[in-house]
């Protein structure tokens, strides 16, 4: 950690060197006390960071080794304390900024609700002003927990409230009470998908499917009797059940089968990839409309990067929002690598690949009866796997 400060402190130059007296110009350079860092070898010379002092003292190795070499990056402070001088009265105005955020950071700027779907949210809100949660109050003289208790004791329709603090807005969560519901099922038990049928067992309708049948997905497998079956429940705590028959019972019952499930995943025996390296920034700036203005590591320090951009925002009231943002841009560095793997490396790559589709494919509940590897012909230079999958599982369900 401390050595990645003190780079960014004293400031780093991304240079690439092209000749081909290269070693003379590293020995040349090493002469005059410059150090070099993360060097790369490249077909026609090297890239490499050095730090900014030294950039200025490379001419003289350059000319002697006859060599050509250009910046390609630049990363750290002094760069950034260079680009700010000619910008004084935007860093005044970006500290007053700041400060005033500071400020109003120590306010409850906006409140919101979630979880409310019966109760307005006006009826919370105007709780909530009797318990002194509203606009423009000091965060810290708030005692969540005893607001809380009070807006629940007085809602009768609420059986829980939290609140949290996020940023200048105070979210308040709500649990409704839950009246007595009542849950119809009716209609036909159809195929939730191909499979070959092994038990069927009816409880109300008539089964137009037996062992043995293959059925397709959609397929009637228990045809309703005609009209339906109510079933009504208190779900707030009452385990009471009540049934009603309304004209006559809808479908009801089990059927089980075999359903087989297959993946197929080719994997080369040699690549090129792009992964990321161990080494990151963060470049840190203000957006004010649509003018973004970035105050550390304008571009990204490295070569080859992927960037990440992520913006805070101030929410001061409701649906208006502060006018100045603050943007973080994630730079990872990243490099290209050629890969090369064995017949049975590619192999076992292609099967996990294979099963982690199949992972998504596959019910919690469902009894795995048979487990099959199958190796298929490709061409010169990959590995092409299939995994295949024979379960037990429940078919029928009811028509959406």
């Amino acid at each position: 950690m401390f050595g990645k400060f003190a780079r960014y402190l004293h400031g780093r130059v991304y240079i690439k060197v092209q000749g081909n007296e290269t070693t003379r110009f590293i020995n040349e350079a090493i002469k005059e006390n410059i150090k070099f860092y993360n060097g790369k070898k490249l077909s026609d010379g090297f890239t490499a960071e050095i730090e900014t002092k030294d950039f200025k003292n490379l001419r003289k190795a350059a000319k002697a080794a006859g060599v050509r070499f250009s910046a390609r990056a630049k990363y750290g402070f002094p760069f950034v304390a260079l680009r700010w001088q000619r910008r004084k009265g935007l860093i005044a105005g970006f500290f007053i900024i700041a400060a005033g955020l500071i400020i109003l950071s120590q306010f409850v700027l906006s409140i919101s609700l979630e979880g409310n779907s019966r109760i307005t949210d006006e009826q919370i809100l105007a709780e909530a002003e009797k318990a002194g949660l509203k606009t423009w109050v000091l965060k810290s003289k708030l005692d969540m927990d005893s607001m809380s208790k009070q807006i629940q004791d007085n809602m009768t329709d609420l059986a829980w409230v939290t609140m949290e603090k996020r940023g200048t807005n105070i979210r308040i969560r709500v649990v409704e009470k839950t009246l007595p519901k009542k849950v119809i099922f009716q209609g036909d038990l159809i195929a939730a998908k191909t499979a070959y049928v092994e038990d069927v067992i009816v409880i109300q309708g008539n089964a137009l499917v037996k062992e043995g049948d293959t059925v397709k997905a959609g397929q009637v497998l228990i045809k309703a009797a005609g009209g339906m079956t109510e079933y009504s429940f208190d779900v707030s705590g009452d385990s009471t059940v009540k049934k009603s028959n309304v004209d006559a019972p809808a479908a009801k019952g089990f059927v089980r089968g075999r359903v087989w499930y297959s993946a197929e995943k080719k994997v080369p025996l040699e690549e090129d990839q792009v992964v990321k390296t161990d080494k990151d920034a963060d470049g840190w700036g203000i957006k004010l409309n649509n003018r973004v203005i970035m105050i550390t590591n304008e571009s990204s320090p490295y070569a080859e990067a992927v960037a990440e951009t992520y913006t805070y925002t101030w929410h001061i009231w409701r649906n208006w929002r502060f006018p100045v943002e603050l943007i973080k841009v994630h730079y990872d560095e990243t490099k290209k690598v050629h890969i090369v793997r064995t017949e049975s490396e590619a192999k076992k790559l292609a099967e996990t690949l294979a099963r982690e589709e199949l992972k998504l494919k596959l019910p919690s509940d469902a009894k795995i009866l048979n487990d099959a590897i199958r190796i298929l012909p490709s061409d010169s230079g990959a590995a092409r796997i299939r995994v295949e999958i024979e379960t037990f599982e429940e078919l029928a369900v009811y028509k959406q």
